[in-house]
C-alpha cells in the first residue's frame, strides 16, 4: 500500500519503520525531520500534503487534538487531496467527540478510524504493539495489511470513538500503575529496602504490575518525568469524558491527581 506517515516522534519513527520494512511504501513527514540515517526505508518529504498525494493509507501520530486537526483540516490540511477509498488512521490519544466530529465531516468515501496503539512493557523487546480501533470494519481490513506489520493483536471495539474511548481507560490505568508504583518505592526505600531489588522481587509477586521492571532499571526517573507529559494530557481527557459519562471514578482520579495539578 502507499502509506503517508505524519508524525515521527518517539512511537511513530519506529513504527513507520515496521511498516516499511513490511514492504509498503511510506511517505513520511514530522516538523523535526529525522536524520536520514534514522529513517531508513522511509521517503521524507516536506509537507503533510506531499506525504498524503495519492496515498491508500495515511496515519496521523502527531500530539494533540489540534494538531490531527491542522493535519487534516487546516490551511494546509490534506483531506481534500484525499482519493476515493482512502483510509485516515489517527493514532493521537485526545478526546472522543474530536474524533467523532472529524469522522461526521470529512466527505464521503474516505475512513476516518481511531487507531490507538500500546504496548505492554514485558513485551517491549518484541517490538509488536497492541491496536485498539474504532470505525469502520470493512476500513480496518483494508488497512490490516499494513497494521500488521506492527500490531501483535488488532482489536476491533466499536464505532468512531470507541478506539480512543478504551485508549482513555487504558492510560488513565496505566498512571494510576504508575504513582502506585512511585509510592510504593518510596515506602520500600524507607523501611530500608533497595529500590530495584525490591522491585525486582515485586515483580514476581501478587502486587505487580506491568510498570514495576521500570522501577527496577537505573533510568525510572527518567521515565517517570518522559511520561509525564502525555499523561497529563491523557488524564485529563480520561476525567473529562468519565464526567461527561457520569462516571463515578473516585479511586482512579485520587491515584491520578498528580497529572491534573495546573
Amino acid at each position: 500500500m502507499k502509506v503517508a506517515w505524519i508524525g515521527l516522534g518517539q512511537m511513530g519513527l519506529p513504527t513507520a519503520k515496521a511498516v516499511a520494512a513490511g514492504g509498503h511504501e511510506v511517505r513520511a513527514f514530522d516538523v523535526k525531520a529525522p536524520a536520514a540515517e534514522d529513517a531508513q526505508g522511509l521517503t521524507l518529504v516536506g509537507s503533510p500534503r506531499e506525504a498524503a498525494q495519492d496515498a491508500d493509507l495515511v496515519c496521523l501520530a502527531v500530539f494533540s487534538d489540534d494538531q490531527v486537526a491542522d493535519v487534516l483540516t487546516g490551511p494546509e490540511g490534506v483531506i481534500d487531496l484525499l482519493k476515493p477509498g482512502a483510509i485516515v488512521a489517527v493514532f493521537t490519544t485526545g478526546s472522543i467527540e474530536s474524533i467523532q466530529g472529524i469522522a461526521a465531516s470529512i466527505p464521503a468515501g474516505i475512513a476516518i478510524l481511531d487507531t490507538c496503539f500500546s504496548r505492554k512493557q514485558s513485551e517491549m523487546a518484541s517490538g509488536k504493539l497492541t491496536l485498539l480501533v474504532g470505525g469502520d470494519a470493512d476500513a480496518i481490513e483494508r488497512g490490516r495489511p499494513v497494521f500488521d506489520t506492527f500490531a501483535r493483536a488488532i482489536f476491533h471495539v466499536g464505532a468512531s470513538g470507541a478506539g480512543r474511548a478504551i485508549k482513555l481507560v487504558n492510560n488513565i490505568l496505566f498512571a494510576g500503575h504508575l504513582q502506585l508504583a512511585s509510592d510504593a518505592m518510596k515506602l520500600a526505600e524507607s523501611l530500608g529496602l533497595e529500590r530495584a531489588s525490591t522491585a525486582t522481587a515485586l515483580i514476581q509477586c501478587s502486587g505487580a504490575s506491568d510498570v514495576l521492571p521500570w522501577f527496577a532499571g537505573a533510568d525510572w526517573s527518567a521515565m517517570l518525568e518522559t511520561t509525564r507529559r502525555y499523561m497529563i494530557k491523557d488524564v485529563g481527557a480520561a476525567i473529562d469524558a468519565g464526567k461527561s459519562a457520569g462516571a463515578d471514578i473516585p479511586t482512579l482520579t485520587a491515584a491520578t491527581a498528580t497529572y491534573l495539578a495546573k
